[in-house]
C-alpha cells in the first residue's frame, strides 16, 4: 500500500509541478475540443470512461475497486503513457507552444478530477492539495466533477488502441538493444518500421518518434499485416534542449 501511496502522490506531484501550481478551474461544458491533438482527445475520453466506472463504484460503496482502478489509471495511462510522451513538450517547448497549452489544459482537467475521485479514499491527501490550490476551501464540501457527453470518442479510442499496440512493439524492440547494450535510453534509437496501407492511413499526422519516445522513424509500406519494427543507433548530434540525435541541427532549438 506505501508503494500505491507512492505512486499516487507522485502523480500529483507531476501535476502541480507542470502547471506550476497555476491551478484553472475549467468551465467543461464550455471547453473546446476542436483543436486540441488527437492524444489529448485521446485522454479525455480515458477520463470520461473513468468517471462512469467511478460513479458505479462509489454509488455500490466498492471502495477496494474504485481505488484500484484509480491507481491504475495513475500508473499506467498517466504515469507510463501520458506524462512520458508529453514531458518533452511540456519541458522544452516555449510557454506559447499550442501542443504544450493544450496539454497544461488537459492536466488541470486530469487535476481536479483526480481530486475529487481520491476525496473519499485520501481525504487527507486530497484536502492537503485542494488547500494548496484553493486557499479557504475544502475538497470535502466540493461536488464531484461532471464530465461531459463531448468527451466520449469511440473511434477515436479505438484508433489509439492501435497506435498504442505499434508503441508496444516498437518499445520491445527498442529494449532489445539496450539490453545488449548497444542503446541507452530510447532517445538513443532510431525506429524502421513496416506498416500496410490501412496502417498508414491509420497513423497520417501522428508523430510516431514523438509516441515512441525516439529521436526518429522510418516509415515503410509492406503488403503484410504484421508490424515490423528494427532498431538501430540514432547518428548525429545529441539536443541540448531536447536530447534528441540528429545528423543535422535541431530543428525546434537550433535558435
Amino acid at each position: 500500500h506505501s508503494e500505491s501511496y507512492r505512486k499516487i502522490r507522485n502523480t500529483f506531484r507531476y501535476l502541480l509541478g507542470n502547471i506550476n501550481d497555476k491551478y484553472e478551474d475549467i468551465d467543461l461544458e464550455k471547453f473546446d475540443l476542436k483543436n486540441l491533438p488527437d492524444l489529448e482527445k485521446f485522454m479525455l475520453h480515458k477520463i470520461h470512461s473513468l468517471n462512469m466506472k467511478f460513479e458505479t463504484y462509489f454509488h455500490n460503496y466498492d471502495f477496494h475497486n474504485l481505488y484500484k482502478e484509480l491507481l491504475n489509471f495513475c500508473t499506467v495511462d498517466l504515469s507510463a503513457f501520458y506524462f512520458d510522451i508529453r514531458k518533452d513538450t511540456l519541458y522544452c517547448d516555449s510557454l506559447d507552444s499550442v501542443k504544450r497549452k493544450s496539454s497544461i489544459l488537459v492536466l488541470n482537467i486530469l487535476l481536479n478530477s483526480l481530486l475529487k475521485w481520491f476525496a473519499p479514499i485520501l481525504s487527507f491527501t486530497t484536502e492537503e492539495i485542494f488547500r494548496l490550490l484553493n486557499k479557504s476551501k475544502s475538497v470535502h464540501l466540493e461536488k464531484f466533477i461532471d464530465i461531459p457527453e463531448k468527451f466520449q470518442n469511440d473511434k477515436l479510442y479505438s484508433k489509439w488502441l492501435k497506435l498504442i499496440e505499434i508503441r508496444d512493439i516498437c518499445n520491445h524492440s527498442i529494449e532489445e538493444k539496450r539490453a545488449a547494450k548497444i542503446i541507452g535510453s530510447s532517445l538513443e534509437a532510431k525506429l524502421h518500421i513496416k506498416l500496410n496501407k490501412k496502417t498508414l492511413d491509420l497513423i497520417k499526422n501522428i508523430d510516431l518518434a514523438e509516441l515512441c519516445i525516439t529521436s526518429s522513424v522510418n516509415i515503410e509500406e509492406t503488403h503484410e499485416d504484421k508490424i515490423s519494427v528494427k532498431t538501430d543507433k540514432a547518428n548525429g548530434t545529441k539536443c541540448e534542449v531536447c536530447w534528441k540525435i540528429s545528423p543535422n541541427p535541431c530543428e525546434r532549438h537550433s535558435n
